[in-house]
C-alpha cells in the first residue's frame, strides 16, 4: 500500500467501466494508476478521481499495474472546468507534464505543477499575465528535466554574446552569434528582449517579469519555446 497526494493529468477509459489515470505525484513523480469500476455511478473513488483534481492518494501494486483504493480531493480546481480559455491552458499543460516527463521523482516539479495550477485557476492572472508563467512553467520545466540552454555564450564558440544578430538553437540548446549563426540551418533568430526575458525566467526573477509587457502575439519566442520543446520531447522518447 502506498499513499502520496497528486494531480491527476490524463485519463483513458479501459473496458466498460474502467478507467487509467495519469497522475504525477509528489513522492512518486509521474504514474498511472487503474481505477476499476470508476465509470459507475455509484463508484467509490468517481470524486476524487477527476482530470485536474489535486488529491490524495493510496494505491497498491497490482501483478500488471498500481490499482488505486483511496482518492480524496483536495482542490477540484473548480474555476479552471468552468472557463474555457483556462481550461484549454490548463489541457495544454497536462500535454506537456505527460510528454516530457518520464519517471522523474522531484519534488521541485511537483510544486512547480502545483503552482501553475493554482496560477491558473486564480481569476487575477489571465491574458498576458497568465502567458508570463506559462512561459515561467515550461522553461523552468525544461531546467529541472536537464536542458538549462545556454543564455549567456554562444554555444558554439563559447565567446560572451554581445547585441548584434544572434539565434537560438534548439539542437545545440542555446544561442548562437552572429559569426557562428551559420553553424545551425535551423536556429531561430532571437532579439535582444526575448533573449533577456529568458534569463529573467531561468534566472527565478518572476516579480520583473510581471512588471514587463510581454506581447501574446510573440511569435518568436513562442515559436522557439515549442521548438525547444519538441526536440527534448524528441531525445527523452529515443531514451525508452
Amino acid at each position: 500500500m502506498y499513499s502520496t497526494e497528486g494531480i491527476v493529468i490524463k485519463e483513458i477509459d479501459y473496458r466498460e467501466a474502467d478507467r487509467f489515470f495519469t497522475i504525477f505525484t509528489k513522492d512518486f513523480g509521474k504514474i498511472k494508476v487503474f481505477g476499476k469500476g470508476i465509470r459507475k455511478i455509484k463508484a467509490k473513488l468517481r470524486g476524487g478521481l477527476q482530470v485536474f483534481n489535486h488529491i490524495y492518494l493510496e494505491f497498491i501494486q497490482g501483478k500488471y499495474f498500481f490499482t488505486a483504493t483511496e482518492a480524496v480531493c483536495k482542490d477540484s480546481f473548480l474555476p479552471i472546468k468552468k472557463n474555457e480559455e483556462k481550461l484549454k491552458t490548463a489541457l495544454f499543460l497536462s500535454d506537456i507534464i505527460d510528454g516530457l516527463i518520464k519517471e522523474e521523482k522531484d519534488e521541485r516539479i511537483w510544486f512547480l505543477i502545483l503552482e501553475i495550477f493554482k496560477k491558473i485557476e486564480d481569476p487575477e492572472f489571465f491574458g498576458e499575465k497568465l502567458e508570463i508563467f506559462i512561459f515561467c512553467f515550461e522553461w523552468e520545466l525544461f531546467d529541472m528535466l536537464g536542458y538549462h540552454p545556454e543564455l549567456y555564450k554562444c554555444v558554439n564558440c563559447r565567446e560572451r554574446l554581445k547585441e548584434g544578430d544572434l539565434s537560438f538553437s534548439v539542437i545545440n540548446g542555446g544561442v548562437l552569434c552572429p559569426q557562428c549563426k551559420g553553424k545551425d540551418k535551423g536556429a531561430i533568430l532571437i532579439s535582444v528582449d526575448n533573449l533577456k526575458i529568458l534569463r529573467l525566467i531561468l534566472g527565478k526573477r518572476k516579480e520583473i517579469l510581471q512588471k514587463l509587457k510581454i506581447n501574446k502575439k510573440n511569435d518568436q519566442l513562442k515559436l522557439i519555446t515549442q521548438r525547444y520543446g519538441e526536440n527534448i520531447l524528441g531525445s527523452r522518447t529515443n531514451l525508452i
